[in-house]
């Protein structure tokens, strides 16, 4: 048996041969057979001996309805429906695979994988000739933050062959600080990946937010040589965990993963990405708008005091490091950099994490907001340490009730560690965080929400165990209920997961755009050592980022890194929607500047809250707005050397009209004939200019 579909992008084909679903997948703009061989339908189950492996369907069935494929079939005692789409007036194919539970017995997979094939290599592990010079990058981080300074995600075909994979894992333990690393691994995962085969470049996308799935690469040896796996699903680090234990009558499903074809190279794929992410809602609102912060950690006291011994009891240092005078004096500097909020770090609450207001240094909490605004016009926002790491910090513990510790597997109580997903902690943590939004609070940013290693107590209203995706879940949930009440208040939401640490674990779009849910990613932690991290290329990930992402990024920084060329303010303007800054820098003149540079800033700031971002190079950014006509060019000299920065970009690809007259920055042309804007400027090392483009009225 055999059907076939075909839109304007592919034509599909599949085959039953004996128990194997044979497929050929032709992308038609590339002229290439991007899938031709039997399907993977892989799932292995714990039994008494080990391990039971299912390698492929029974009972299976293949049918034909529009633009719809759909296979059936039965799997490790599981209905699977397995389901392709190639719409008629859209140029890709979408595949979604559901499972169902019809047995009387609860169904625990150790592992599965679902994927299309394509024959890479011969026997002996030679990359066949026509796919040499393909290229597979991870989007949207070709580069993570924890990446060695000269590796990226980004391989060659042999790279597969001789480069094992990694998948990601996180810390257990209730008191440590954010665990993270990888253990080596079969398949290599991300959000998505761009293919590019010669002028064109295929994006295989994976979109799921009920639970955490990543698009996977993966090798699959057999006689005849190597394989490729993608699409389809897999498993990764326990995940999506809504698997590991499905449950009679329990039906799972999985996420969509999208297959598009675009002319050019990865950039293409990554902006096709963002706009699939745009299309399921994980993009800036409109009229995005949060205010430049002004954080006033980097030059205050109470966040880095040091003792060469053993001062009794915890520190209370804030009624000294933390008085509503020294606050006051920030605020002043907040309005001398043309901020637009205050942002207080740990020292405004009674202690870590309690979020109750200190009154006894700042004073009422409504009047103090109330003066910041009408004597500096700045709003007030808070950091909110969640209750993972105010466990570990543990001055604030006795402030939660004790009924929100954690039990262990064994029914013992940890004292000490309060349980974020605990209804004694939530709704605490919700009244109290409400409280100050209603005194006039604008943007409250939950930190330290990291994995707590699980939970056991059976009176904390959370599944028992209480696992990564129950914690997730928590987290969100704090959100809504502060939003339910206080819809217009920003939160940023750190990595649910990996909390205040450098890595991403979860993906980047996730809950973002449900009802309620956060406004906000964190970026990855470049916030103590700017320079150092663009120096060192960590800072590349929020390029990369921005290519392949709306979701909005907020970071503050430390100014006292930066140099005379304000490359640390730029750069991180440039590459975070919302932006914050703090700390005075050392050389008035360099502290000068970057006052001088804000103002520029704000003048722009539309641009960069709003704009749609481009990619020429790592070292020239576009911001678009359309509707406006115009657009604003970053360039960075990355470099020990004086060095020529620019590149060229087509008008269609941001949005713009070729039929209008603009102005013409220095070192800027246009082309008729390609319809281009091209930029070049010779630029010291390790500088930064920012450049002008719009259409003349009239």
């Amino acid at each position: 048996m055999s059907h076939e579909l075909m839109n304007d992008a592919y034509q599909l084909s599949a085959t039953i041969v004996d128990r194997e679903v044979h497929f050929r997948l032709r992308d038609l703009a590339m002229d290439f057979d991007l899938v031709d061989g039997a399907y993977i339908y892989r799932a292995s189950e714990p039994c008494d001996e080990g391990t039971i492996v299912a390698k492929w369907l029974n009972d299976v069935t293949l049918e034909l309805s529009g633009e719809v494929m759909k296979i059936a079939g039965t799997l490790a005692g599981l209905k699977v429906e397995h389901i392709l789409k190639l719409p008629a007036d859209r140029g890709f194919m979408e595949e979604r695979i559901i499972l169902n539970n019809h047995t009387d017995s609860v169904i625990a997979l150790e592992n599965f994988a679902f994927g299309m094939q394509r024959r890479i290599a011969d026997e002996v592990g030679n990359i066949l000739p026509e796919l040499a010079s393909d290229r597979l990058v991870a989007i949207p981080l070709r580069h993570r933050p924890t990446d060695p300074a000269d590796f990226d995600v980004d391989f060659q075909m042999a790279d597969l062959v001789q480069r094992p994979g990694r998948e990601h894992r996180a810390g257990k333990q209730p008191f440590d600080n954010p665990r993270y690393g990888y253990l080596p691994s079969m398949q290599w995962a991300s959000e998505g990946w761009a293919w590019t085969h010669g002028k064109y470049t295929v994006g295989i996308f994976k979109f799921n937010q009920e639970a955490m799935e990543f698009s996977t690469l993966s090798p699959e040896p057999d006689d005849d040589g190597l394989a490729l796996r993608f699409g389809g699903a897999s498993m990764v680090a326990g995940d999506p965990s809504s698997l590991c234990k499905i449950q009679q009558g329990q039906k799972v499903e999985l996420g969509v993963t999208r297959y598009e074809t675009v002319k050019g190279d990865y950039k293409e794929a990554y902006y096709a990405f963002r706009a699939f992410l745009g299309e399921n809602g994980c993009r800036f609102p409109k009229g995005f708008n949060p205010p430049v912060h002004w954080n006033e950690l980097y030059d205050n006291p109470e966040w880095s005091p040091g003792t060469p011994g053993s001062p009794p009891g915890p520190r209370m240092t804030r009624l000294v490091t933390y008085t509503k005078e020294l606050i006051v004096d920030e605020a002043k500097k907040a309005a001398e950099y043309s901020c637009q909020s205050l942002y207080l770090d740990p020292g405004w609450d009674t202690d870590f994490g309690t979020f109750i207001w200190g009154e006894e240094w700042l004073g009422p909490r409504k009047r103090f907001i109330q003066e910041i605004r009408e004597r500096y016009g700045l709003g007030v926002s808070l950091h909110c340490p969640l209750a993972t790491w105010m466990s570990r910090d543990g001055r604030g513990v006795p402030s939660w009730p004790s009924e929100a510790f954690k039990m262990d597997a064994e029914g013992n109580i940890i004292e000490g560690a309060i349980c974020l997903g605990s209804k004694q902690y939530l709704d605490e943590a919700a009244k109290r965080l409400m409280a100050n939004c209603a005194d006039g609070v604008v943007f409250l940013m939950f930190d330290g929400n990291w994995w707590n290693g699980g939970c056991w107590n059976p009176d904390h209203g959370h599944p028992v165990p209480y696992t990564k995706e129950a914690h997730i879940r928590t987290n969100v949930e704090l959100a809504r209920r502060v939003h339910a009440k206080y819809p217009d208040i920003l939160i940023e939401m750190h990595d649910m997961i990996a909390g205040g640490s450098v890595p991403r674990y979860t993906p980047v779009y996730y809950k973002y755009g449900l009802p309620g849910s956060y406004d906000e990613n964190w970026g990855f932690e470049l916030m103590w050592d700017p320079m150092e991290d663009i120096r060192s290329g960590r800072a590349r990930s929020l390029y990369y980022y921005n290519l392949g992402c709306n979701v909005p990024i907020y970071l503050h920084i430390d100014l006292r890194d930066d140099n005379e060329h304000c490359l640390v303010l730029w750069w991180y303007a440039s590459t975070c929607r919302h932006l914050g800054i703090g700390g005075t820098h050392a050389d008035p003149a360099v502290a000068h500047a970057q006052k001088l540079a804000m103002k520029y800033y704000r003048r722009l700031e539309r641009f960069y809250k709003q704009g749609e971002f481009y990619g020429i190079n790592e070292e020239t950014h576009i911001h678009v707005l359309p509707d406006q006509g115009a657009f604003v060019a970053n360039l960075f000299n990355l470099s020990d050397e004086p060095r020529a920065i620019g590149g060229t970009i087509l008008f269609d690809e941001m949005g713009l009209d070729r039929d209008r007259w603009y102005i013409n920055p220095k070192g800027g042309g246009f082309d008729a004939n390609s319809g281009t804007f091209s930029i070049s400027r010779r630029m010291a090392p390790w500088s930064a200019e920012t450049i002008e483009v719009h259409a003349i009225s009239g």
